[in-house]
């Protein structure tokens, strides 16, 4: 089993820039379930707010991979090793995510930025992005709930294992997808202990 993301191995030296550019054709994907009844009544909240746009969420685990990408994860480099452009690129990844449209080649400026509380303050990401809602809806009941929503929709993608996660989140709108209005979210959560990251778009327009 390829070693996980937050294992540093002290017996490799930094890779150069041609192992790098090659390791990038290393990394096999393979889908992964993310279901979880929690989880799915926060995202029917996203549907009920976000009524002219939606949702899509998957994860994705990489299965084979080199040295070199084991380097620059175990060490978080996500923006030296420009992971999140290798990932959306992949076949499997845009298979996955094909009514995300993901351009090919991949060209737009994707936007990430990681949130440097991580996955500790993702339930409030998530509880505002549907107190704001979309164009015409909000969340109907207390900010109190929204949030009680948001912490067990968290405690299904993580398990609690905050230390393991990384947060970025774009508002870019990066595919055609995406309405390009007020409304554009994309989060990717890196869990280094399971090298796997997980993908939630949101959109809508009035």
């Amino acid at each position: 089993m390829p070693r996980p993301w937050n294992a540093i191995n002290s017996d490799v030296g930094h890779p150069g820039l041609v192992e790098l550019i090659a390791s990038q054709k290393t990394i096999t994907w393979s889908q992964v379930a993310v279901a979880d009844s929690a989880l799915d009544r926060y995202l029917e909240q996203v549907t009920a707010t976000h009524v002219n746009g939606g949702y899509l969420i998957g994860r994705w685990r990489a299965v084979e991979y080199s040295d070199t990408v084991a380097w620059f994860m175990s060490r978080n480099r996500v923006e030296d090793y420009n992971l999140f452009r290798v990932f959306f690129d992949d076949q499997a990844v845009r298979n996955g995510l094909s009514e995300l449209q993901i351009p090919a080649p991949l060209t737009e400026a994707l936007g990430f930025e990681q949130q440097w509380a991580g996955s500790l303050c993702l339930d409030g990401v998530l509880a505002g992005l549907i107190v704001q809602g979309g164009a015409y809806e909000r969340y109907k009941g207390s900010a109190g709930e929204a949030k009680a929503l948001a912490t067990a929709a968290v405690e299904a993608l993580t398990q609690n294992r905050f230390a393991d996660f990384r947060v970025d989140i774009s508002t870019a709108a990066w595919t055609p997808w995406f309405h390009d209005i007020a409304w554009d979210h994309t989060l990717v959560l890196t869990d280094f202990a399971n090298a796997e990251l997980t993908v939630l778009c949101m959109t809508d327009t009035d």
